[in-house]
């Protein structure tokens, strides 16, 4: 059960953030990233083969291919809309918000805090070297119901696939 909410939390903080999605920082159209996770006390991200099929079909809906060796792949689509905003849209659960947002040339930061069942308070700062790429790192404390603690630090790498938003959920 603990490997099944570790993926949960893992789909979930990748897609805390498009950060794309500043001004003159991205690119309309489909994206991908390639994101590595690990931190003390977090198991190791799980086989997608060994999870139950039901699991199996929401990640995939959700756009997330498990690599192994704690890592995962996601696409998204970058609209217009988001492209020409002055800040990246925060696309997570109901129960978590977004301080201390701050764009310093090429850099985006921010600090993200969610409540309920899982809480966790975390720190993101993304780097974009063209149009077409950003990179970046996460860190994140997990608490989960019972109280215990996981420390979550996770490396992102992003760029652009294609102008084209239909293959993507």
């Amino acid at each position: 059960m603990h490997i099944i909410r570790f993926a949960a939390i893992g789909a979930a903080l990748t897609l805390v953030v498009c950060p794309a999605a500043l001004a003159g920082h991205g690119k309309v159209g489909t994206w991908e990233v390639t994101t590595k996770m690990g931190g003390a006390g977090m198991p190791q991200m799980p086989n997608m083969a060994n999870l139950p099929p039901a699991v199996q079909a929401q990640m995939k809906a959700r756009g997330v291919q498990m690599n192994g060796g704690g890592g995962m792949t996601t696409r998204f689509c970058m609209t217009p809309e988001q492209v020409n905003g002055d800040k990246p849209p925060m696309t997570h659960r109901d129960n978590c918000k977004t301080e201390n947002v701050k764009m310093s040339g090429n850099t985006f930061s921010a600090d993200v805090i969610c409540t309920g069942q899982m809480k966790s308070k975390g720190h993101m700062e993304f780097t974009f070297s063209s149009p077409e790429h950003y990179s970046g790192h996460m860190t994140n404390t997990v608490t989960m119901e019972g109280g215990q603690q996981m420390n979550h630090d996770m490396t992102m790498d992003a760029h652009w696939v294609s102008p084209d938003c239909t293959k993507t959920p």
